[in-house]
């Protein structure tokens, strides 16, 4: 039982133990269930996720607060640092606040949202970074600026490099696009590709209103649902391996 928990921890074990177990019991489980988490963040150590890349526009500041709702909803302790000077991320943070709801909750993994210029692209952050990711339009504009950028980096950081396809309408052009980064990661042995957000401009946007309840608390639509989970799912088991 304990293996099988310490698995479901990194995912959803909190619902999979009210659904097997009934609500009855995982009500009578839950305070167990919160200690153990305790004693499992004891024993990982603190984790710093840059979300970058040389390009604007490619939805960093909504990848950030799709995983942090994600740890959240997870009960990670977690902390977001804005480094865009848009600050587009923090403004969200501030709107949560007002509704009543704190974000930053702990130290346990720390993300940071870094401007879409080259000025920001080696900060202390990246080279320090546990993890990058690299959200991409799959566009040939944009697959340009983010391979070169990919290109100059050292090897030690490309290693640690995921890029996520983001704003996907599945065109020929896109699959090409991803297709031809999927080659050129091969060819460099370095970096990986995981899963795909779509462009749901009803859906993810929204998110950026501040809300007083978690995003994946809502209600969702089922392909929003998976796409979430089969992308948030990969990150955290990265995290935690």
């Amino acid at each position: 039982m304990r293996s099988e928990i310490y698995q479901l921890y990194q995912y959803d074990f909190i619902q999979y133990i009210a659904l097997k177990y009934d609500f009855i019991q995982y009500n009578t489980l839950k305070p167990k269930l919160i200690l153990y988490q305790k004693r499992v963040w004891k024993s990982m150590k603190e984790k710093l996720v840059a979300i970058t890349g040389d390009k604007g526009g490619v939805g960093k500041s909504t990848l950030t607060a799709l995983l942090a709702e994600w740890l959240l909803h997870h009960n990670y302790p977690l902390k977001i640092i804005d480094a865009d000077p848009n600050q587009s991320t923090q403004t969200w943070i501030d709107k949560c606040s007002e509704k009543g709801r704190t974000i930053n909750s702990g130290t346990l993994i720390t993300i940071v949202d870094t401007a879409g210029t080259s000025g920001s692209s080696l900060s202390k952050y990246i080279r320090n970074a546990d993890l990058i990711l690299v959200p991409f339009k799959p566009h040939v504009a944009d697959l340009e600026v983010i391979v070169a950028w990919f290109l100059s980096l050292k090897e030690s950081l490309q290693e640690r490099i995921y890029f996520i396809p983001n704003m996907i309408s599945n065109t020929k052009e896109q699959r090409l696009g991803v297709a031809e980064l999927e080659n050129i990661i091969n060819e460099e042995g370095r970096g990986k590709i995981l899963s795909g957000l779509a462009e749901r401009k009803a859906v993810y946007p929204i998110l950026f209103n501040g809300s007083l309840t978690n995003f994946f608390e809502t209600k969702l639509d089922s392909k929003t649902k998976t796409e979430t989970t089969n992308l948030f799912n990969a990150i955290v088991e990265i995290l935690t391996n």
